[in-house]
């Protein structure tokens, strides 16, 4: 989230293997991959970053990974005795996909809800440094609970542990990162639990918090200002 940080991931993609881009009409472009939203792959090629409609992009590999066999002839239908299908993987019980790849959403335990997304601000400096993003508080409002379950789909390679949750503060109407004691140009974070829910063309994983306090929060990638927000609101009587 921080500069630093970017121009560090920025370093670490220069020195990487070549990532490969391939479209659907089989170009394969060599270069390091960046970032994807809503509407675009975001390719380093030649040092200069390209940008690619998503429903051109067949698929991206990482490093030395072996590029996906094409896909098989389809099978001869097997006779009444053949052996039935291996199980498909274990999943949450209705845990449907993100639309969008990159944003994190909130998971009920029924259906996805995409959190409030904004740009942070960097302000102060050092020590004072913070990030700020506008109005007092989220308007994406979720209950207190032991854990609290969102999920994020990315490409493969990309490691969903990039995110961070940050506690936010709202200070002159508006909301912001908090510094860490003691660390210069540390911010506070809260730690969460990551797992693989599908494997399947991209990866979709869930992060688990435990015991949130009440309150407003923000995951935001290492590799941008993006901050997808939240916040807390206290659960039920007994909970």
């Amino acid at each position: 989230m921080t500069a630093r940080a970017t121009v560090l991931v920025f370093a670490l993609l220069l020195s990487a293997q070549a990532d490969t881009l391939i479209l659907k009409d089989g170009t394969r472009v060599t270069g390091r991959w960046w970032a994807v939203d809503a509407g675009h792959v975001h390719f380093l090629v030649d040092n200069q970053l390209q940008h690619y409609p998503r429903s051109d992009v067949s698929a991206v590999t990482f490093g030395d990974a072996t590029l996906p066999p094409p896909p098989p002839a389809a099978p001869a239908q097997p006779s009444p005795s053949a052996a039935p299908p291996a199980p498909a993987p274990a999943r949450r019980r209705g845990l449907s996909e993100p639309e969008e790849i990159g944003a994190v959403y909130y998971w009920n335990g029924r259906d996805l809800s995409p959190l409030e997304r904004n740009q942070a601000v960097e302000r102060g400096r050092g020590s004072n440094q913070y990030y700020e993003m506008p109005a007092p508080q989220s308007r994406v409002r979720v209950k207190a609970a032991p854990e609290l379950v969102f999920v994020v789909r990315l490409p493969k390679g990309v490691n969903p542990a990039s995110f961070s949750l940050f506690p936010l503060v709202t200070v002159n109407g508006a909301r912001r990162t908090e510094a860490q004691p003691g660390r210069r140009g540390g911010l506070v974070t809260w730690p969460y639990d990551i797992a693989t829910v599908d494997e399947s063309g991209y990866m979709t994983y869930t992060l688990t918090v435990k015991d949130l306090p009440t309150g407003d929060y923000s995951f935001s990638p290492s590799t941008s200002n993006d901050g997808y927000c939240f916040g807390v609101d206290p659960g039920a009587p007994g909970r």
